[in-house]
């Protein structure tokens, strides 16, 4: 018995879903260039609004697939190193600002002395604080920069 596929094959579906993905997920609407400029404009909007001024942690963002399959999220504030580690690839852009922004707030709450071996548990003070407030940054960066939702 065959198997009508619309598309033509199997194959053919996930060769077109991945496009669609990638037009939906700004990845042929948006160059690496305009993206890592948008991410540098919220880090300068963040970085004010969490009143650090000069005072940040190294961001570095990945592009590796394999990073994002092996990470238990799509971030992470490592206070020993003073780095933040965000994965770009495969994600939609006011999803990787959001996770910048989660990031960043767990740094200025590591800075205050407020995170604890526990802080990073689900339904933590710290972690419902980072979620919130990351949230609201990014969408209020957002209605200024309407891009990152395209």
């Amino acid at each position: 018995m065959r198997i009508y596929h619309p598309y033509g094959s199997k194959e053919r579906l996930f060769e077109i879903n991945e496009k669609v993905n990638k037009v939906i997920l700004n990845e042929e609407i948006l160059s690496k260039d305009k993206k890592e400029k948008v991410i540098e404009d919220f880090l300068k909007f963040i970085i004010s609004k969490l009143d650090l001024s000069d005072d940040k942690p190294k961001l570095t963002l990945s592009y590796d697939n394999d990073e994002a399959s092996s990470m238990a999220s799509f971030g992470k504030y490592t206070p020993d190193l003073n780095e933040i580690r965000v994965i770009v690839a495969n994600r939609n852009l006011a999803d990787v600002l959001r996770t910048i922004a989660h990031e960043i707030i767990h740094y200025k709450q590591n800075k205050e002395g407020k995170l604890t071996s526990d802080s990073n548990e689900t339904g933590s003070e710290q972690e419902n604080e980072a979620n919130a407030l990351a949230g609201i940054y990014m969408r209020e960066f957002g209605q200024k920069n309407p891009i990152i939702f395209e």
